[in-house]
């Protein structure tokens, strides 16, 4: 079955076209002709029917008296847009009124534009063409754009009227137009237009062989069905996996988790380029995101009151390990308990009340049952434990319903709540848990009052806006104690019921009073206030109690730390809806967050994707770190300390200060056990440059009896496996030296001024001279094999060398910033794309060989460069902290490989961080934020006849 069955129909039955061509009639008439011949004709066996169909008005119109209406039905029923840009099209109303309706109808994802004549740039500052120097595009396009398209230059083959498909230049530009639309690389089409054009060639040969011949092709068409067929099928796949992982970027900024499931949709449909792309930045941007429970509905008009949407509630307990969620779009009638650390299920409480507060330890819990009760449950047998009412359980009013202020001790031994009576007085009542007796009472101006216990649950604190006063009770006596005032607390405004609150944290001594508009922090212990701030449109807002620190659920979804002085800190992601309730642990680092629609979704304040690697608090610089990424290296005033970055442990020190650290010229090494540092050394002297290996034990501190002078040498020295023999270069060679008898012996010859680089496994030694790139194979015993040599382009000075964990590929940068990636066993090459900064840095690869991580820096900023190893394309940019007080001002950012799936990360803010880094890896992490399938309305859209399986299982 070709393509052009497998097509699929406009609206009408129409048979839709893949391409529609706009351009000026008047100006580019034939180059627009032979475009449209290419298009169709490209990778097309001769002896089949065209399996693309492209618009072009001159041949494809019908004779309709209605010409606007005739073109609308052909740009209606076509796939993609392709602009052939000319200062002449530019001018063109038709051109105009074309483009407009794409605009208008479809989107810029499907609009591709070849450059035919006049100029065109794009400039990044502000995102979009420089219209002052492009004189080829409507300027009806200004705006539309979010990032540089992809275009194709035509005007030098336009001025030489090459318009061929023989023509190598013009075939590669037709071959770009035409990758979209069948939803294949462009190699591939090039590749199977070259073996159409051969296979022809072939038949002309002979007519001697007419029958073989005939026989052959019916062999051929045999396979070549099913290989069409195959390739329908991936063509359809492929097509797919662009088209999810494209709607995955729409949802990037309203919705990181469901741009998380379609990136894993894509990428479990068809690994490619844009797929590897939509997960980077699926993880990038959920960095704090840990797991979402449960989705957000569908709709919640139904669910939805005259004044107030429906409302999930969720609170978690101090230490951070159990959560208890409820909420009106839930179908299970009951509280959901959640175990926090594993993200998963524990049990659900048969009960009709609404969370409002955990024990320390999670074991119990506090609910509100209707109406004005209050229920102690076990959430770890699922048993109830008492019951306790406010004594006014009925004939309230409606908008008197409902504890306001509330309150369990830490222990689980004590609860307070604040109430109205039918007489609308206002109540806080004490409650032993044990018993359920009532052991304190008191009245109070409003029930919105803050309560709060101390850490060991001896006292109750009580802050009264409206009265201006805090009191505290006592739990051993069961007693009040006087009342101590509060000057200057404002008492929140009577209309404004829903957002007034006062939440009391640091064990009751500091207390957060906060209306629709403005929050204010007071010390409760000095009666004053010591934070002022006014606040943006939010939902929720909760304290963490040891911490300090505040988390806000905001009406547009998300969620956002604030520090103590109530400024914005960190935003830990977004719902889909606004944040109907928000709760964090005592020491900040755990968040749970509910939405109006139901959704709720685990955070942490660490962010997964890029921890911090504590080594002793010890500020390290970019070049601490060993290329290999197993040692970062610390110097101080005659003595060096080696730690391991993957464990955060220290190995061990020496008595020696190398006076060369972080130079060029100077090299360690850690062996396989971690227990030898070999190190090579430079020392300049009235005698000469002194230059040495040696080896250290870290175990002794001291140095062994295997060192070496060397001569000039400013390359890397290496543990091989087994920790026998150390490799490096010397000034004319690459030596090996034996640890046991401590000798050295040449065994590649190599130029003096090349860089050198070893492979993850320490196998395989790449070495770059120029653009000469050779590769050898350890062998295991005592040599090297060569196993690939061939060139790159890197012209203008080479900066840096990387090799994978296997071996199998090598990156190398150049003074110009490009990055080459270099297939060692075929010699095939890449160049990445994408923002090319004017200073690069180091770079290493994810341990799959898949990515590529480049540092760069700019004027403005510094971070990583996330680059796909096959095909070059760049997928997402990483930016890191500001460079520390104590950094110099250019200091580079260094890049090498973590443990597992993780890279390190050296910057100027002089941090060493770990990060994800890998398609496996990430994977992982966005399967543990969004597991649940994709709807079945969103399958049928986008998967229709394809066999996938759900990425998590």
């Amino acid at each position: 079955m070709g393509e052009v069955e497998a097509r699929a129909a406009a609206p009408g039955g129409v048979k839709r076209r893949d391409a529609f061509i706009s351009y000026s009639q008047r100006k580019n008439a034939a180059l627009a002709k032979q475009l449209q011949r290419g298009l169709e004709r490209l990778a097309v066996s001769r002896f089949r029917p065209m399996r693309m169909s492209v618009f072009r008005d001159v041949t494809s119109l019908p004779a309709n008296h209605d010409l606007w209406q005739s073109i609308q039905r052909e740009l209606a029923r076509s796939r993609y847009f392709i602009l052939l840009a000319s200062p002449e099209a530019a001018a063109s109303p038709w051109v105009a009124r074309e483009v407009d309706y794409w605009l208008r109808e479809r989107d810029t994802e499907h609009l591709l534009i070849a450059v035919a004549d006049g100029g065109i740039r794009w400039d990044d500052e502000t995102g979009d063409f420089d219209w002052e120097q492009t004189t080829c595009l409507p300027r009806s396009l200004a705006g539309h754009f979010s990032s540089a398209p992809l275009w194709v230059d035509l005007r030098e083959i336009g001025q030489r009227s090459q318009w061929s498909l023989r023509y190598v230049p013009f075939r590669a530009a037709v071959a770009t137009l035409a990758a979209p639309l069948h939803g294949r690389p462009k190699e591939e089409l090039e590749h199977d237009d070259f073996r159409q054009l051969r296979f022809v060639k072939r038949l002309s040969w002979s007519g001697v062989a007419l029958l073989l011949a005939l026989l052959v092709l019916a062999v051929y068409g045999f396979f070549d069905a099913g290989r069409q067929r195959d390739a329908a099928v991936a063509q359809a796949r492929t097509s797919a996996s662009q088209a999810l992982a494209a709607r995955s970027g729409q949802l990037l900024a309203t919705s990181p988790n469901q741009a998380a499931q379609y990136a894993l949709y894509a990428d479990a449909t068809r690994s490619t380029p844009e797929s590897r792309r939509a997960l980077a930045q699926a993880v990038t941007a959920a960095p704090h995101a840990t797991r979402r429970l449960r989705a957000d509905a569908d709709s919640v008009t139904d669910m939805e009151g005259a004044s107030r949407p429906a409302e999930t509630d969720v609170v978690i307990s101090a230490d951070g390990t159990t959560a208890a969620y409820r909420s009106a779009f839930d179908r299970a009638q009951g509280v959901r308990v959640y175990d926090v650390r594993s993200a998963r299920q524990s049990r659900v409480l048969r009960t009709d009340g609404s969370p409002k507060a955990l024990s320390r330890d999670g074991r119990v819990l506090a609910l509100e049952a209707h109406l004005n009760r209050v229920e102690l449950w076990d959430t770890r047998t699922g048993t109830r434990l008492g019951t306790m009412t406010t004594g006014h359980t009925k004939y309230l009013p409606h908008a008197a319903h409902g504890l306001h202020a509330f309150a369990l001790s830490p222990d689980g031994r004590w609860v307070a709540a604040s109430h109205y009576t039918p007489d609308s007085e206002a109540f806080v009542v004490v409650w032993k848990a044990s018993t359920g007796r009532e052991t304190g009472r008191l009245r109070v101006s409003d029930t919105r009052v803050g309560l709060g216990f101390s850490a060991d649950g001896s006292r109750m604190t009580l802050v009264d806006s409206g009265r201006q006063e805090v009191r505290r009770f006592l739990t051993g006596p069961a007693r009040w104690e006087p009342a101590r005032s509060l000057p200057g607390m404002t008492e929140a405004p009577a209309e404004a019921l829903r957002h007034s609150e006062i939440l009391l944290f640091d064990g009751a001594r500091k207390a957060l009073t906060r209306t629709s508009e403005r929050a204010e922090v007071w010390d409760l212990v000095e009666r004053r206030r010591i934070a002022r701030r006014s606040l943006s449109p939010y939902e929720n807002l909760k304290v963490a109690d040891g911490a300090g620190t505040f988390v806000m659920g905001g009406q547009d979804g998300t969620v956002r730390l604030h520090d103590t002085d109530l400024r914005p800190g960190t935003t830990l992601g977004r719902l889909v809806r606004p944040a109907s309730t928000v709760a964090v642990s005592a020491d900040g680092t755990r968040v749970a967050a509910g939405s109006y629609g139901g959704e709720l979704t685990l955070f942490t304040t660490e962010a997964r994707r890029g921890q911090r690697v504590v080594l002793d608090g010890r500020a390290f610089t970019p070049g601490d770190l060993t290329s290999d990424g197993r040692l970062a290296v610390r110097r101080t005033e005659g003595r060096t300390e080696f730690w391991d970055p993957h464990t955060g442990r220290r190995l061990g020190a020496i008595p020696y200060a190398n006076p060369s650290v972080n130079e060029e010229d100077t090299a360690y090494t850690l062996s396989e056990d971690k227990r030898y540092v070999g190190m090579k050394t430079w020392e300049g002297s009235e005698e000469g440059d002194r230059r040495r290996f040696d080896i250290w034990d870290l175990r002794t501190g001291r140095r062994t009896d295997c060192g070496l002078p060397l001569g000039s040498v400013d390359g890397v020295f290496a543990f091989l496996p087994g920790d026998r023999y150390v490799v490096g270069r010397t000034s004319d060679a690459v030596e090996l030296v034996d640890t046991r008898a401590c000798t050295r012996t040449p065994v590649l010859p190599v130029e003096a001024y090349g860089t050198l680089a070893l492979s993850g496994d320490r196998r395989t030694v790449v070495h770059v001279e120029g653009g000469d790139v050779d590769a050898w194979r350890w062998d295991g015993d005592t040599g090297f094999e060569h196993v690939a040599h061939t060139t790159v382009p890197v012209d203008s000075g080479l900066v840096n060398v990387r090799v994978d964990h296997d071996g199998r590929q090598a990156a190398v940068s150049g003074t110009e910033s490009h990055v080459y990636v270099v297939r060692l066993d075929s010699g095939r090459q890449v160049r990445a794309t994408g923002y090319l900064p004017s200073m690069a840095d180091d770079m290493a690869f994810s341990r799959d060989g898949r990515l590529v991580f480049q540092g760069f820096r700019t004027a403005s900023s510094q971070g990583v460069r996330v680059l796909d190893a096959d095909s070059g394309d760049q997928l997402d940019v990483w930016t890191t902290d500001p460079p520390a007080a104590s950094a110099a001002s250019r200091t580079g950012v260094q890049i090498v490989p973590g443990p597992a799936d993780d890279i390190l990360v050296l910057g100027p803010d002089l941090k060493i961080v770990r990060r994800t880094a890998g398609v496996e890896a990430w994977r992982d992490l966005l399967c543990g934020l969004v597991s649940q399938p994709l709807p079945a309305a969103e399958r049928d859209r986008y998967l229709k006849d394809l066999d996938v399986d759900a990425p998590c299982g």
